[in-house]
């Protein structure tokens, strides 16, 4: 392909200058604004008049708590990427990506037809709150981030509140380019993010790995739509003690695994601060190909209630390890099971997960659904519970929607499978 650039400052005057910060590349005809590199104490702000293109090596918002810098992004904008590329925001700096039902901010690859999983890299956040993946006593525990080569990129430190900006209205699709074997980035990696970030109305849509991933941290999020991802939709490990309510897991028929893979640590299994994540007014729904519709596993805790899990091939839960089983930390309640197999149970269990999840709070299995929206005048359940805590809001349903009238994901969402 010919290409060339040309720096935005000499095209000041006119309606084709990139903004202060990117370059101009001209490509088989079409006009790009280049983001390449790394940006230090720096305050870049993309508007939605341009189309921007990450390059191929990575692009780095500020350095490790140092050199802090501000990414904006307007409603409405479209940054694309070509194979290698990522967007990463370190330590210390913010994203401010806040775009609308109308008009969705888009990460997505650079191809226009005949997509894949896979196309571009992804979206890497990462924070100064707390992860599990140091020795006890460790005074600040960090981590290096996966599937980054180019630079180490650490995350983790002692605040739970800690801010990495906004994401509302955003689309990351088509992501997931594997930088080595079997080693892909996640659609958005949440890498020790605080609570003080702002999270709402986020899709990740066909991702060659996870759909979301959170390294330990605390971060809220409220509106997930994870749709088409070829490995796990939702992943947590190293001490997430996020919350998340309304999220909607639908996975695809071609290629799948489970809808959530849950850890706390690999060892030690007890680590702290524990994995126990909140989650309510979830819906997960299988495909041909999908493995568990809940996988929790490695010493994790984690309270689901209003959830619905359907239509995954293995079962709808498995639990795994003693540390898993025998600490306590896990509750279901309010929320319906509905898959050929209710659990798993494998040799080596510490005990029955069937006989566990059946002395769980007001839970259903295998009751009539409709489609993604179950009637929240389930007589097996009556209405939803909400958990006490002020993040979450009041609701008298069980799963995603309130109803089909109450679709949150239309307008902004897209389910492309090309």
């Amino acid at each position: 392909m010919k290409a060339f650039i040309v720096s935005s400052l000499l095209f000041s005057s006119v309606a084709i200058a990139c903004p202060t910060g990117t370059e101009l590349l001209v490509e088989n005809g079409q006009n790009y604004c280049l983001l390449k590199g790394k940006y230090l104490n720096s305050q870049l702000s993309l508007t939605a008049n341009h189309v921007y293109r990450l390059d191929d090596e990575g692009v780095f918002f500020g350095g490790d708590n140092k050199d802090n810098s501000t990414l904006r992004i307007q409603a409405g904008t479209k940054i694309v990427g070509e194979p290698k590329s990522f967007l990463a925001i370190m330590r210390g700096s913010k994203i401010f990506a806040e775009g609308s039902k109308e008009k969705p901010i888009v990460f997505t690859s650079i191809n226009t037809s005949n997509r894949k999983r896979g196309e571009w890299g992804g979206l890497v956040i990462n924070g100064n709150a707390p992860i599990n993946a140091c020795k006890t006593g460790t005074e600040l525990c960090e981590a290096v981030s996966e599937g980054i080569k180019v630079e180490q990129v650490k995350f983790g430190g002692n605040d739970p509140m800690d801010n990495s900006g906004v994401l509302k209205f955003v689309r990351v699709e088509f992501a997931g380019y594997p930088v080595s074997q079997d080693n892909e980035l996640n659609g958005v990696t949440f890498n020790a993010v605080g609570e003080g970030t702002e999270v709402d109305y986020l899709q990740v849509n066909m991702n060659a790995d996870d759909g979301v991933e959170f390294f330990g941290g605390t971060v809220n999020v409220k509106h997930l739509v994870l749709t088409n991802n070829e490995d796990d939709s939702v992943d947590w490990d190293m001490g997430f003690r996020g919350k998340i309510q309304y999220l909607l897991v639908k996975q695809a028929d071609d290629s799948a695994d489970n809808g959530v893979e849950a850890d706390n640590f690999k060892s030690p299994m007890n680590a702290s601060p524990r994995s126990n994540p909140t989650i309510s007014n979830a819906t997960f729904i299988g495909g041909k190909n999908s493995a568990y519709g809940l996988l929790l596993r490695k010493g994790t805790s984690a309270h689901f209630m209003n959830t619905i899990v359907t239509g995954f091939q293995k079962a709808c839960i498995d639990i795994d390890d003693a540390e898993t089983f025998n600490h306590g930390g896990l509750k279901i309640e309010s929320s319906i099971l509905h898959c050929n197999k209710l659990s798993e149970n494998e040799a080596g269990d510490v005990w029955s997960t069937d006989s566990w999840l059946l002395s769980q709070g007001n839970l259903s299995v295998n009751p009539v659904l409709s489609g993604y929206y179950p009637e929240s005048s389930s007589p097996a359940l009556g209405a939803g519970v909400t958990p006490d805590d002020l993040f979450f809001e009041p609701v008298d349903y069980i799963g995603a929607f309130a109803s089909e009238d109450d679709n949150w994901e239309s307008g902004w969402t897209s389910l492309v499978q090309e």
